[in-house]
Parts: structure tokens; C-alpha cells; sequence
């Protein structure tokens, strides 16, 4: 089963110019770690141009902390295809820079863990969310002379019960097959302006990129807690529009019961950095938690 990239060429570019890109944002990229501290890591998955560089941070921290033998990736399912919770099975996922293997053992034992979770490809078919990510997988893979495998999981249905299911089930599933496994969660945070039919209140132009800046800091202050109930509940009442809180929330539960005790934000910014619209303002962040 081969998963053909979908968005290539429009969230990020191709051949040579994808490969300069990526050596422009990783252009400080330290040594390869061996450690292996980070339990799960947060970045976006707007185009490149917007959040390459904010999701670069991530990655370079866990290649300077080492990598894992498979990331599971969660990303929201912004096309409703598919299965709500659909794990995608086996086979091979290519982008411009090549393959990544999927980790169809660990994937069919994360569903076996799930009370929810499906082995499903259609889920994955057109959704942007998790090849965004794999550019950057293989970038530091190929860095490191490491060869990695992935296991992508698209959630339509994103709150504390899912959250806690799938933290879990990765928990469990890595734990009984001994794999080292790293969690990322691809996600953006608040979406604000005419684009997205979201403007709950009128503010002046110049107020919007630091007023959206301050409502997703009342979110990433609860990742920074670990704290996935106090996360929705922020997101609850200011109506937030946060696209992937169901996978930051797994991310959070695996980094618990694998003994994760500091949380860090290394970068964020927003789409108004770029673009300077305020019609649409996207916020997006670099987090990774650690163990001791």
C-alpha cells in the first residue's frame, strides 16, 4: 500500500527548492543526541512559507536529542473522510524526498490497545495534516543516518475521552512491543479573520496578531501544565479555534505515563508575520515535552 503525497507542490515546494528550504531552516542544526529526553513534540502544518520554520524548531530539537525508531503522528482530518479515528495500516508513505515506511506491527497494536481507533486509509487519502510532516522526518532522518518509520493517525473527533484513549493506546502498544516511539502532534492554533467565517468580535487591524498571540498562550500554558482537561476547557470558552486539540491531548497523556516532567515552547508565531493580513490570522507554535 503506497500513500502518494497530496500536497506537494502547494503546502510546500518541490525537488531542489524543497531541499534548500529545509536546509535554510534547519541552517543551525546542532549535533545528532543520543539521550533520547523527548517524549513528543507540537508543530503546524501550514504551508512552509508561514510555519516551516516554527515546525523546523521541533524537529531540531529532537534530532539534537536523538531519534526515536518510530513517530507517531496525530493530525486533524480537515477533509471528513474515512474513519473518525483512523490509523493508517501499512505499507509506504512517499513525499519528494522519498519514503517512509509505516509501522504496520505498532499500528495494529495501538488499535488493539484503542476502544475507538480504526485501521483505515481512506481517512488519509487527501489530508494534509501529517504529510506536512514527513518532509521534516526525513530531512533529520537522513541527517542522522537513521532510517525511521512513522504511524499517522487522523482524528475527526477531538476531546478529553479520545485524548486519553489514544495516549494510552500508544502507551500501551510501544510499551508491549518495546518500540522507542516519539509523539507529534500536528496541529495550528487559533484561526481568526473573514477567511474563516470567525470573527467573534471587532477589534482595530493592529490589536488582531497580539490578541490572537494572547489567546493561544492561554491554551499552551495548559499543554506547558500537562493539563488536557484545563487545555479544552480554555478552548471551550474562548470558543478557540485550534484545529488539532484531540492529538496535543494524546501527545500530553503518552508523555505522562512515560514519565515526561517539563514541557517547552520554543517558538511561535503567527501567519500575519508573512503575510500581513489580518483577514486571516493563523497562530502557530513549537512545543516538545521531556523526561528527566
Amino acid at each position: 500500500m503506497i500513500r502518494y503525497p497530496a500536497v506537494a507542490g502547494q503546502f510546500y515546494p518541490l525537488g531542489e527548492e524543497l531541499v534548500d528550504m529545509l536546509k535554510a531552516f534547519f541552517r543551525d542544526l546542532g549535533e545528532p543526541g543520543g539521550e533520547r529526553k523527548i517524549t513528543a513534540g507540537i508543530a503546524p502544518h501550514a504551508g512552509y512559507v508561514f510555519s516551516g520554520y516554527t515546525a523546523s524548531r521541533t524537529y531540531k530539537a529532537i534530532y539534537e536529542d536523538g531519534l526515536p525508531e518510530t513517530f507517531v503522528i496525530f493530525g486533524p482530518n480537515h477533509t471528513g473522510l474515512g474513519s473518525p479515528i483512523a490509523v493508517y495500516p501499512e505499507g509506504k508513505w512517499v513525499t519528494p524526498l522519498g519514503e517512509v515506511e509505516v509501522d504496520g506491527e505498532l499500528a495494529r497494536e495501538i488499535v488493539k490497545n484503542s476502544g475507538i481507533a480504526d485501521l483505515d486509509e481512506i481517512a488519509h487519502k487527501y489530508e494534509h495534516s501529517i504529510e506536512v510532516q514527513l518532509p521534516f522526518i526525513q530531512y533529520i532522518a537522513e541527517r542522522a543516518g537513521k532510517t525511521v518509520r512513522i504511524v499517522p493517525i487522523t482524528l475527526s473527533i477531538q476531546d478529553e475521552e479520545v485524548s486519553e484513549d489514544l495516549g494510552g493506546a500508544v502507551f500501551e502498544a510501544a510499551r508491549e512491543l518495546g518500540r522507542d516511539v516519539v509523539v507529534i502532534a500536528s496541529t495550528d492554533f487559533m484561526h481568526y479573520g473573514t477567511f474563516y467565517g470567525y470573527v467573534p468580535f471587532r477589534a482595530r487591524a493592529n490589536e488582531l496578531p497580539n490578541l490572537v498571540k494572547e489567546w493561544d498562550l492561554r491554551v499552551i500554558r495548559r499543554i506547558l501544565d500537562f493539563d488536557v482537561e484545563g487545555m479544552f476547557r480554555e478552548i471551550r470558552e474562548m470558543d478557540h479555534t485550534m484545529c488539532g486539540p484531540g492529538g496535543v491531548g494524546a501527545s500530553v497523556v503518552f508523555s505522562r505515563l512515560i514519565g515526561a516532567v517539563e514541557a517547552e515552547l520554543l517558538h511561535y508565531t503567527t501567519s500575519f508575520d508573512i503575510s500581513r493580513s489580518t483577514d486571516a490570522i493563523v497562530g502557530y507554535a513549537s512545543i516538545v515535552m521531556r523526561r528527566a
